[in-house]
């Protein structure tokens, strides 16, 4: 008899519900991968439900694309994995996934079904627990972000938008060296966090004017800043709060259309720079892949330079999911890290 596995869809994007499989034998060159945590990117997935967060009306994808467990069983042909290896995967939120070991450019997966072919699975070899763990793929972003941002020790850093990845980039650029690191969010809650992330000082923009404030902590504005926003019209903020050839790097999930004034873009000779995409092999032109930042991350998490455990705010069971997405879907209120425990 078949093992029966589940994981979560999205119906009508509408809802969230649990779908039933049964679980495949991994064929050659792939891995089983029996899952304990995956991680929720809220700014990613909510753009799988109708309504204000997917406006064009895009066939909603199922969510998900990170997860931490142990190989269950190995394909013909595969040397590199064991049963019983703790990694780290692309995947959606499921109980099992099938993973590639190689990479690989013909597939019979779709990226649309929510499978990623042609993406190892990376062995976890550090003593963190799985929920530091899938901290790996989001800190991934981060980091990458502050690597297109070239930061340089005791430049002035302002964070805007303050959900897992600006936490993460805001704790980065504390080990990097700048100062002041100023986190900007319209929520008391997560700018609280945010002092526990390393931010040297926080702005709450739903009381005052966030570029008067960054004006008035940094003095000229500041060299560096990101948008960790899913609102692309922050981005106008965000460019008015830089100062004279200031960097601003775009982070994440950032889409939509805006409108703003070009006067501050060019008078202050402002370098905008996007942070997305990321090669998962080192080349001569851009050495830091996607595993080894992600590596990096865990090492800085188990050495405790790196702070996640206040970012965790749910660990529920995928029964939960629906209205853990209602509450993502209705706003920043009340959550920060979500987790879906799939162990049995």
């Amino acid at each position: 008899m078949a093992e029966i596995g589940k994981r979560l869809t999205v119906v009508d994007g509408e809802r969230v519900e649990i779908e039933v499989f049964d679980v495949p034998e991994p064929g050659p060159g792939q891995v089983l991968m029996r899952v304990s945590r995956s991680q929720v990117s809220a700014g990613s997935e909510k753009g799988r439900f109708r309504g204000p967060f997917n406006p064009a009306g895009h066939t909603p994808r199922p969510p998900g694309y990170t997860a931490v467990g142990r190989v269950q069983a190995v394909g013909p042909g595969v040397e590199d994995f064991t049963a019983g290896d703790r990694v780290f995967a692309l995947g959606r939120h499921s109980s099992h996934l099938l993973v590639d070991t190689a990479p690989r450019e013909d597939s019979t997966l779709s990226f649309a079904e929510g499978e990623f072919p042609g993406r190892p699975p990376q062995r976890i070899k550090f003593d963190i627990t799985d929920e530091q763990a899938c901290f790996s793929r989001l800190g991934d972003v981060a980091l990458h972000g502050v690597r297109r941002a070239e930061l340089q020790p005791d430049e002035s850093v302002v964070v805007f938008g303050q959900g897992v990845v600006g936490q993460l980039i805001v704790g980065v650029c504390r080990l990097a060296g700048g100062y002041p690191i100023v986190a900007v969010d319209l929520d008391p809650e997560r700018l609280a966090l945010s002092k526990k992330s390393g931010a040297t000082h926080i702005v709450d923009a739903s009381t005052t004017d966030a570029v008067e404030e960054v004006m008035a902590i940094t003095g000229e504005g500041a060299r560096c800043v990101f948008h960790a926003n899913r609102d692309a019209q922050v981005l106008d903020d965000c460019v008015r709060s830089a100062g004279y050839a200031g960097k601003v790097v775009l982070v994440g999930a950032t889409g939509g259309t805006l409108e703003m004034r070009l006067g501050p873009l060019l008078s202050r000779e402002i370098d905008v720079r996007g942070s997305q995409w990321q090669v998962d092999y080192p080349h001569k032109y851009y050495p830091w892949s996607t595993p080894r930042n992600r590596s990096a991350i865990m090492r800085m998490i188990e050495s405790g330079d790196l702070s996640v455990e206040h970012l965790i705010s749910h660990v529920a069971k995928p029964e939960e999911a629906h209205e853990l997405y209602r509450l993502i879907v209705a706003g920043p209120k009340g959550w920060m890290g979500i987790f879906f425990d799939w162990n049995d």
